[in-house]
């Protein structure tokens, strides 16, 4: 039997519920995920760069497993700088003139100048990106996974800025021989 103040029990628990949906975002969740896994971006605009991505992420899933290393793809450049220049992202696989473009400012990428991105790697044709909030620990081991790689991935040694580009120090720090601590807590 219909009983109204049931109903009305009822509605008022499914607008209170409707009400939590709408607010709710699963940004919480993303933000665990990004913090539990090595995202690296690579856009679906440059299908060479996404191939090589691919290689660099299986080389440090054998070497790092733990960091669950993984290609995340945008869906274009700008949406990558976008993700970079917010710090929702700290690695990217770029082109050289993409990147030199990024951190120059050039179109398409003038609304996001200043770009804090750092080399990491340069295979001659492609650059491994960072944020310059990507700590000096862990700059210093994903290079050192993919430079013991070298041999097969056909890494170059950059010393010093490409395009004005600075190396990120802790690659810089792993081809000078240093020796960094990484249990230590980075200032950057």
């Amino acid at each position: 039997m219909y009983n109204r103040r049931n109903a009305i029990g009822v509605i008022a628990v499914m607008a209170a519920c409707a009400k939590e949906a709408i607010a709710h975002t699963p940004y919480g969740l993303w933000d665990a995920f990004r913090k539990q896994n090595l995202q690296i971006l690579t856009s679906h605009e440059d299908y060479t760069g996404d191939d090589l991505a691919e290689v660099w992420v299986a080389t440090l899933r054998k070497e790092l497993p733990l960091s669950r290393a993984m290609v995340s793809r945008a869906r274009n450049f700008s949406r990558v700088a976008s993700l970079l220049k917010t710090d929702q992202s700290k690695l990217a696989v770029l082109s050289h003139k993409q990147a030199r473009d990024m951190f120059s400012g050039a179109p398409p990428f003038e609304l996001f100048a200043p770009m804090p991105i750092q080399v990491l790697l340069d295979d001659g044709k492609y650059f491994l990106i960072a944020r310059e909030s990507l700590p000096k620990s862990h700059a210093f081991v994903i290079t050192a996974a993919l430079m013991h790689e070298s041999r097969d991935l056909k890494f170059l040694k950059p010393t010093k800025a490409t395009y004005g580009i600075p190396l990120h120090p802790g690659s810089q720090a792993y081809f000078s021989g240093e020796e960094v601590p990484l249990d230590a807590v980075d200032e950057k």
